[in-house]
Formats: structure tokens, C-alpha cells, sequence
């Protein structure tokens, strides 16, 4: 028997080209008649950072931007979602709209402990073509994920 896939985790950057990877996710979830969960991860600051920005500003502050941060994010998801059901609201074989998970945490760690807490069965990410000087300082997170993933990961080229 073929295994079958009953939940994606689509991890994305709400970079431009979100509809082009959102359209390819909705097509494999139709298929295989499975739940999605769109989800964006939120790159902590360093500690000099956080101590830098804790120094300068109230706790109520800070408490508002975060929360500001997350509705910017949970609103950028939602409109992916709302653009791409009105481009193919005639299309019959829609599955459920994806829920939506957004986690503080560094993209690769994120990817893991949502693969782990919601029984993901394949991962679908974008990765953007980095100069092999960039891939060797910065890492990439497509690469760490595919290293370390428990699941099968698709990656979609962004050029």
C-alpha cells in the first residue's frame, strides 16, 4: 500500500512567490485529501539585541509589538490564503482551508517541533538561490531541514 500523507506543514516566508508554492501545496493536499498547516517562523533577536531594546523601552511596549508582530503575520497568512481561494474559487477540488501556526523560533527548530507536535507527514518550503559564499556563512535553512527532518521535505526553487 502507498503511504498516504495526511498532514503538510507548508513553512514559508511570506516573501513574494507565496502563491506560486501556496498553489503547488493545495494541489497535493487535494490529492491526497490532506490537512495543511501554513506556517511562518518568527527569527528571535540575539541577547545583545533583546538586552539592547530591553534597556530602551517599557515592558508594555515591547508587550504590544510583539503583539503587533504576530497580527502583521497572522493578517499576511490570512490574505495568502483569501487571494488564493478567490483565484480558484471554481475549482471544485479545494481541500479545507490550512490552519495557520506561526512559532517564535529559529525557521529550522520551528520546521522540527511542528513536524513532531502535529504529526506532519511531509514538509513543503521554499528555499531562494544564495551565492555558494552565502550558503557557507549563513547556513540554509532548507538544507538544515532536509538533514535533520524525520519526514520527507519538497523544496520549491524561488529564483
Amino acid at each position: 500500500m502507498l503511504p498516504q500523507v495526511k498532514t503538510i506543514l507548508f513553512a514559508c516566508d511570506l516573501e513574494d512567490k507565496t502563491q506560486e508554492s501556496l498553489s503547488l501545496v493545495m494541489s497535493i493536499a487535494a490529492s491526497q485529501k490532506a490537512k495543511i498547516i501554513f506556517m511562518h517562523a518568527i527569527e528571535p533577536m540575539n541577547h545583545q539585541a533583546q538586552s539592547m531594546i530591553n534597556n530602551y523601552l517599557p515592558i508594555e511596549e515591547l508587550q504590544s509589538l510583539r503583539r503587533e508582530a504576530l497580527n502583521s503575520v497572522k493578517d499576511a497568512i490570512e490574505t495568502q490564503i483569501t487571494i488564493f481561494y478567490e483565484n480558484h474559487a471554481n475549482d471544485n477540488e479545494l481541500p479545507e482551508k490550512p490552519e495557520y501556526l506561526i512559532i517564535q523560533e529559529d525557521a529550522s527548530s520551528a520546521i522540527k517541533h511542528a513536524v513532531e507536535d502535529h504529526k506532519v507527514d511531509l514538509v513543503v518550503m521554499n528555499s531562494r538561490t544564495h551565492s555558494k559564499i552565502g550558503q557557507m556563512i549563513i547556513g540554509s535553512t532548507a538544507n538544515k531541514v532536509i538533514h535533520q527532518s524525520q519526514v520527507p521535505v519538497m523544496v520549491i526553487p524561488l529564483r
